[in-house]
Order: structure tokens, then sequence, then C-alpha cells
């Protein structure tokens, strides 16, 4: 691709996490002086409207599917997150999120993942805004907890262990947040983060409460994001799917 070529062979190619495809339009984007990345981010934004326009129903929740995974995946193989990254992400996954909601769609991306503490570190501080710029309304029990503990202390926490003192208060608020936008309709993303330590699980309950709704996208990962490894996908109901996308069984 050269450098104010931003077309791709297909949308997938757009966030492909195999070959960082959002690290090195990141990277781009980053090397041009204002005018010239400006005018990148709006070529780049219409040639994903232009596909996205050109999707039936099923492809669309196929494109938005993979969007969601790669994007997530492609956060723990040499991510960075730069001001390119982000408006590379901006300029792209907001257009699949507002298409499945002007058709009547809503996209729910939900994690479930035991991490280590440095793994977990990470993910709490940049996670978020990777899955705002993508247009996702972002919760998560231990986003929660981390910004009680703010709150407290007035920092984020050092220790990881902290935030267990919020785990109960933050699974509860975070539950309502979801429950709230499932009813607004608005598409999100439930990240699950839990500490890899001897407590129970968490319910999910209310993140997946919304399984079998007409018009709800679920997407839905408890396997770690190793290459290969793929989340579950639950379409709507009688949604046609483009071959290799098995309706509502697990990929």
């Amino acid at each position: 691709m050269e450098n104010n070529d931003w077309t791709f062979a297909t949308l997938a190619e757009v966030w492909e996490y195999r070959n960082g495809a959002i690290v090195a339009g990141g990277d781009r984007l980053d090397a041009m002086p204002e005018p010239e990345r400006q005018r990148s981010l709006a070529d780049v934004n219409a040639w994903v409207r232009s596909q996205v326009a050109k999707c039936d129903d099923g492809a669309l929740a196929t494109v938005a599917f993979w969007m969601v995974e790669d994007i997530y995946k492609s956060f723990f193989r040499g991510f960075v997150w730069t001001p390119g990254v982000h408006d590379y992400i901006a300029a792209t996954a907001p257009v699949v999120v507002e298409e499945l909601s002007r058709r009547g769609f809503t996209l729910n991306y939900v994690v479930d993942a035991t991490q280590p503490d440095d793994n977990l570190a990470v993910m709490l501080e940049y996670l978020p805004g990777v899955f705002q710029a993508a247009g996702l309304a972002v919760v998560g029990p231990q986003f929660v907890a981390v910004e009680f503990l703010k709150r407290e202390e007035g920092h984020p926490p050092a220790n990881m262990a902290a935030i267990q003192r919020y785990r109960d208060e933050g699974h509860a608020l975070a539950n309502e947040l979801i429950t709230q936008w499932h009813q607004e309709r608005r598409s999100s993303a439930y990240f699950n983060l839990d500490r890899d330590d001897d407590l129970p699980g968490l319910s999910l309950d209310a993140a997946l409460s919304r399984d079998g709704v007409p018009g709800m996208i679920i997407v839905f990962r408890e396997l770690p994001p190793a290459e290969g490894s793929v989340a579950e996908f639950r379409p709507p109901e009688g949604l046609v799917m483009p071959p290799g996308m098995p309706g509502r069984a697990a990929n």
C-alpha cells in the first residue's frame, strides 16, 4: 500500500491482527504532516464507509465480529497506544458500529479473561480507550474497581491486589451499566478481567442477558487471545450468515 493509498483487499484487512494492520496504520498516520494526516483519515473513513454500505446484514455482522476480535487480539501483539493508532481505530471501527445501529442491530462484545497482574495493569489502563475509540461503550468490574481506588487514593493502584477490595461493588455497578446500555440498545464491550487467584468467578449473566433478543449480536470470548482462537459468535436468529460463519454455533 502506498503512503496515500487507503484501500484494502477486504474489509477484514483494515484491522487484521496477524499483520499488525492497526499499529501499521497508526504509524503511517503519525509519520504524516497534519494536512496529509487529515486527508488520509478522511480517505480511510470513506473507503470503509463505501465497503460497509455494500454489505448485507449477515456480512455486516460478520465484519463486526472479526473487527472486535482483531482489535482485541492486536492488543497482545506489539500494540502501542499512540495518537495515530487511536485515530486509525476511530476513523474505521465506528463506521461499522454506526451502520449496525442504523439497521437496527446492537453489538455486544463480552470478554471473560483471567490475567496475571502484569497483564492486568496494562489492560485496565489502555483497553477502555481502545474500544471507546472503536465506538463502543466500555465497562467491566475491574475498570469500575480501579475508578473507586483512584477516588479513594488519588492515583491508580500500584498493586493489582488492591482492586479486590472493590471487586463486588465494581461487579454490581458494571452490571447496572451494561443492563442500562442493553435497554438503550447501545453497542458495548464488557470486560471481566479477573486476577489469577482463588476467588470464585464473577457471573456474566447481565453481560449476556440479551442473548436471543432480536437485533442483538453477541461476541463472547473466554479463550486466551492466541492466534487461531476464535470467540463464540451469537448473531440474531434468522440472520443469514456468509459461508464459514455457522449461525449461533461456536466457531
